[in-house]
Order: structure tokens, then C-alpha cells, then sequence
């Protein structure tokens, strides 16, 4: 089936099920029911019913697996999960969950028998192992052509995380798309796999490695893996048709076609299909920025599709995996084309600091390299543009940015990226959590943003480009992929354009700064109670304590943290101040210097 009808068969769905829904909604007669208790529109149920019912028939072909193996030179015990793959008993799973040296090694099924199991294969450059139990017409999952499959297609992934097979018989299942095809590489003591990998952003917790990734209709594209992308730290699957050369055993199942788009399908994965659509278009103006800064020890790739990927390196010693994850990796990150003539925009972080850049390269969707520079570039909206040199008769796809005036909570959004070889892009949808963020300039949205896809266009349903990702490094409180990111609205990027373009480096606004964090949550005590306190902070040096209350400001009843806070936003850096405070039963009165937030 062509890509335009399946276009067209998940809009059309989409767009039908709403209507459908609301018109029926609209000419119901009012019921003495709650609303709550009304039975969901058949489209929804159908759609219901069919994950449900892929759950009922694939779960027992999940198994928990355990192991004892050598674990830093000392005995451990090593567990994950596993796929079976074969009615009499064999089973695919990962190296990370059974390594070569492996021992006593169990396999547990949903109807919590627990059969012993003898390996097969282990094949260590693909990661991908082998083992059989013995058994007869078990429950199993046919096998992909992964090769066949693109970024936006529909997946679940399938887990025991925190042992749940073996405790109660449950199997973990979760939703996603593909959400990047490219080639990762990392070294650190639970995964050395480097070559090609199926991101998704369907959930993937401990215990989950080894663990199935399927198409929409349960068919097998990959076996999970603790593979890591220094850029992305995604869940990561390695393909079935890597796997299938790496296990000759494979190569004698029966493989899967790739399933046909329909409107039940569509009605499933509605916004996701259609994000994988649109993206398409919208993905030829997206482009892969390399930065190189000084002390940098790993060198731009002359071109994305031809870079070979070596493992990184081990993680520095003592390096706990969410401590690197943290950490701005070097190179490669996201921007996106706004005219023909080769102007580019990219988050300002990409490029702060400019006087120790040596030099920034962009990658055109072919992997072919640029040089660019930095123009202008704005740190309080974290927008930056970018020049780059582009070669004779270059056609490149510039991308115009346009302001969404019905952005508001519950619409649904997407993050496009390219930071990755061979080039491909990356996409992670959502939806919009908040509007008037950071001063009216952001909303906050769901899309899952790292430092891969930072600088990256965000889009709507039309495909239409209605800002940036922005806001992520390695000071802000929230993470990469906690599903607390930002977009830089398009009207907001316009006001700026202009200045950028002409070279200014604006400055991020000095802002007032008390060094005060408040209780969460509302307060029965009248002012703003003090929960903690910067070290260090305005407030600290003042002699302020934790579980203070602030009642006035200058003579003014403060009735809430909120109203301390719009207090302080109005006051001059380095003004001095005078608070009243409650500590205990006692009044005090005390004199602070307005500090400047960084």
C-alpha cells in the first residue's frame, strides 16, 4: 500500500473517530448518568480491543529469564527477558541478560512454570543469544524484516522489569513508534554493541533488556538492548535482520509480512501514524549540526552517511550511567534550514561559549558536510542562527516557521531531529502540557528532547513548523526524555529573527534573585513559607532559616510565595530589602541585598 493512501487512510480515521465522537456526543440527549458511565464510541472500543487483545495472545511468548554468570570477576546473577520465538521452545534474548559464560540458566512464562534452559548461541558482536527449553506448541512470536520498517511506524515493547514475571505471572507492555533508525556504539560494563540500532520511545525500565520489540500486529523487529546513544539515551532494540545473520538458527522462521495500514490500525495509533507522515516533508529541512570546541577529542565525520561508528570508549571509572546520561556529549546535535539562501536555526546552547568554537558543521539530509558560523544568537530563548557556505546549485529545503494561534493544552506536537549516522531523522511526538512558559515565551510540551534533538523543528498535525526544542542542558532540574520539555513559539523566534541575522549575541536578562525555594502545593499559613535555600544565596547570607515565613516585603503583606515572588521580580539587582518574617512564635525583621540569577 502506498505511502500517500496510508496518509490518507490515518488522517481520514483520525478525523472521523473525533467527529464521530463529538457529533454523537452533541446529539445525545442528556442522560441522568454521569458522562463517566457512557460507553466509548465503537471506534475507541474496537481500538481498545485490539491492543488488548495482542497483549491476551503474545504475552505468554514473553518469558523472565535468569542466569548466573561471572559479574566483575566475582559469581552474580544476571535476569531480563526473553522472546520465544520457535513452538518448541526457542528463545531469543540479549548477551546483557545471558552472557557466554553463563550458568543455570531459567526461563519463567506468564503461567509461572519455570523450565530449565541450555544455550544455543551466543554471538557477542550482535549481542544476540540463543537458548532452548524443551516444549511443545508454546505460544511464540513470528519474526520481522526489520530492514522494511521507518521512523513513525507503530511498536510495542514488551518487558519483566523488576522481575514481574517471575513474581506474578505479569508481562510489561508499552507503546511507542520508531522513533530513530541509525548506528550507535557504546562501551560500559552491560553493553559493547556498536552497529545498527531501532530507537524507540516506547517505554523500556530494568529488567527490560533482552525483551521483545514488535510491530502493531506482535510481529518481532528486535530484541532490546542496553546500548546507549551519548546524544539521544533512548531505548534502543537491535534489528531482527542483524540478529537473523548473526544466529543462523533464525534464518529457518517464518518471517512476517509488514503490516497493512487500515482505519482500525489508524484508529490505534492515530496521531503517531500521522506524525510519521507529515514528519517526511518537514525532515528535508532538518540537518545535523556538528560543533567541535576546544580540547574536543573526537573529530566531525567528513560525511554523516559514510561515518563508521566505534564503540566510544568505557564510561569513565566510577561513571554511573545517569550521571554521564547528564552530561552534553561532543559533536552531534539538531537545526533545521528557514530559507533557501542556507540559514539555519539551532538552540543557543549548541553554541555558547562562541570564542572556544573552532568550528560548526552542519550535514545535509545525504550526509554531505557544511561549514557554517554563528550569526546571532539569543541565550534567555536559547535561539541561535547559523550561516552555512553552501556549494554551487545546493537546492536545500528551508522550513517557514509559523505561529500556531490555537496552541493550547492537549494539542498534539512532534520533535524532529538528525543527530545521529547515517543521518536519518529522528522523531519523538507528544503533547502540549502548558502554555506561557518561561515569561510567554515557551509551552511546555510532552515530546520526549536530548541533547540529539535540541535545536530541532517541532511541528503540529498540518506539518507545519510552530517553533524549536529548546531549554535542556546540563543545569536544568529537569532531564533529557522526562517528558518535561520546551518549544520556542515561532511568533517569539520571529521577533528576534532579524537581529540574529545581523549578528547580535544577546545577553540572557538580568533577573532578581532571593535564593529561596518554596513549599510546594498550597498553604493554610498566611505568606510565603520557606521549604530551602540557595547556599550561598541572598537569602542565606541574610540569616534566613528553612520553614521561615515571609509576611511582608518592604511594608508590603505578603500573602502567598506567589506574591513574594512577583515582589521580588519588580525589585533592582543589588537593591536592599526589608522582610518581615515569623520564625516560631517569634517576629523578626531583616535586611537583604537583592542578588542576580544566573
Amino acid at each position: 500500500m502506498t505511502t500517500k493512501y496510508f496518509a490518507l487512510v490515518v488522517c481520514s480515521a483520525v478525523l472521523g473517530l473525533s467527529l464521530n465522537y463529538f457529533s454523537s456526543a452533541a446529539a445525545a440527549p442528556p442522560a441522568d448518568t454521569p458522562s463517566a458511565t457512557q460507553p466509548p464510541p465503537p471506534e475507541l472500543a474496537k481500538a481498545e480491543r485490539i491492543r488488548v487483545d495482542i497483549y491476551k495472545k503474545l504475552a505468554p511468548a514473553v518469558v523472565g529469564i535468569s542466569c548466573r554468570a561471572k559479574l566483575h570477576n566475582r559469581s552474580g546473577q544476571y535476569y531480563g527477558t526473553g522472546a520465544v520465538v520457535s513452538p518448541d521452545g526457542l528463545v531469543l534474548t540479549d548477551i546483557t541478560v545471558i552472557p557466554a559464560d553463563a550458568t543455570e540458566v531459567k526461563v519463567y512464562f506468564t503461567d509461572m512454570k519455570v523450565l530449565p534452559a541450555e544455550i544455543r548461541k551466543v554471538d557477542a558482536r550482535s549481542e544476540g543469544v540463543l537458548i532452548k527449553v524443551q516444549g511443545t506448541n508454546l505460544p511464540y512470536m513470528k519474526l520481522a524484516d526489520s530492514s522494511k520498517y521507518e521512523v513513525g511506524d507503530p511498536v510495542y515493547s514488551w518487558g519483566n522489569p523488576h522481575l514481574t514475571i517471575q513474581r506474578d505471572g505479569v508481562v510489561s507492555l508499552s507503546t511507542g513508534t520508531i522513533s530513530g533508525l541509525y548506528t550507535a556504539g557504546s562501551v560500559d560494563s552491560q553493553s559493547r554493541y556498536t552497529g545498527s540500532v531501532i530507537e524507540t520511545d516506547a517505554a523500556v525500565n530494568p529488567g527490560s533488556d533482552g525483551g521483545p520489540l514488535t510491530d502493531s500486529d506482535g510481529n518481532l523487529l528486535g530484541i532490546m538492548s542496553l546500548a546507549f546513544s551519548q546524544t539521544r539515551w533512548l531505548g534502543l532494540a537491535i534489528p531482527m535482520h542483524q540478529l537473523t545473520e548473526a544466529l543462523p538458527e533464525l534464518k529457518a522462521l517464518k518471517v512476517a509480512p509488514r503490516p497493512l495500514p487500515t482505519p482500525a490500525l489508524a484508529a490505534v495509533w492515530g496521531y503517531q501514524a500521522a506524525f510519521g507522515q507529515v514528519a517526511k516533508l518537514t525532515g528535508e529541512g532538518t540537518v545535523g549540526l556538528w560543533v567541535v570546541r576546544e580540547g574536543d577529542k573526537v573529530e566531525a565525520p567528513e560525511h554523516r552517511a559514510k561515518q563508521v561508528v566505534a564503540a566510544g570508549g568505557p564510561l569513565p571509572e566510577g561513571q554511573a550511567r545517569g550521571r554521564f546520561e547528564a552530561l552534553r556529549p561532543p559533536g552531534a546535535a539538531s537545526a533545521f534550514f528557514i530559507d533557501s539562501s542556507g540559514h539555519a536555526l539551532t538552540a543557543a546552547y549548541h553554541v555558547a561559549v562562541p570564542e572556544k568554537i573552532k568550528h560548526i558543521w552542519v550535514y545535509l539530509p545525504d550526509g554531505q558536510r557544511l561549514s557554517a558560523k554563528l550569526l546571532g544568537a539569543d541565550k534567555y530563548t536559547d535561539c541561535a542562527v547559523l550561516k552555512c557556505e553552501l556549494p554551487a546549485n545546493a537546492k536545500i529545503r528551508g522550513l517557514d516557521l509559523v505561529h500556531d494561534k490555537d496552541l493550547t493544552q492537549g494539542r498534539a506536537v512532534a520533535v524532529l531531529g538528525r543527530s545521529e549516522p547515517p543521518g536519518g531523522y529522528t522523531l519523538n511526538s507528544g503533547t502540549v502540557s502548558g502554555v506561557g512558559r518561561h515569561t510567554g515565551t515557551c509551552a511546555q510540551i510532552s515530546a520526549l528532547i536530548n541533547y540529539g534533538n535540541l535545536g530541532g523543528p517541532v511541528i503540529n498535525l498540518k506539518g507545519q513548523v510552530i517553533g524549536m526544542a529548546v531549554k535542556i542542558n546540563e543545569k536544568t532540574p529537569w532531564r533529557q526524555n522526562c517528558g518535561v520539555g520546551f518549544l520556542l513559539e515561532a511568533d517569539k523566534i520571529l521577533e528576534i529573527l532579524a537581529d540574529l541575522k545581523v549578528g547580535k549575541l544577546i545577553a540572557r536578562p538580568k533577573r532578581p534573585f532571593l535564593g529561596v525555594q518554596f513549599a510546594p502545593g498550597p498553604s493554610e499559613t498566611k505568606g510565603a513559607l520557606i521549604a530551602q535555600l540557595v547556599p550561598f544565596g541572598p537569602a542565606a547570607v541574610a540569616g534566613l532559616l528553612p520553614n521561615d515565613i515571609v509576611v511582608e516585603c518592604d511594608g508590603q503583606p505578603v500573602e502567598s510565595s506567589v506574591g513574594l515572588a512577583q515582589a521580588i521580580r519588580k525589585k533592582e539587582i543589588g537593591q536592599k530589602i526589608k522582610l518581615k518574617i515569623k520564625r516560631n512564635e517569634e517576629e523578626l525583621n531583616v535586611e537583604i541585598t537583592v542578588g542576580e540569577q544566573e
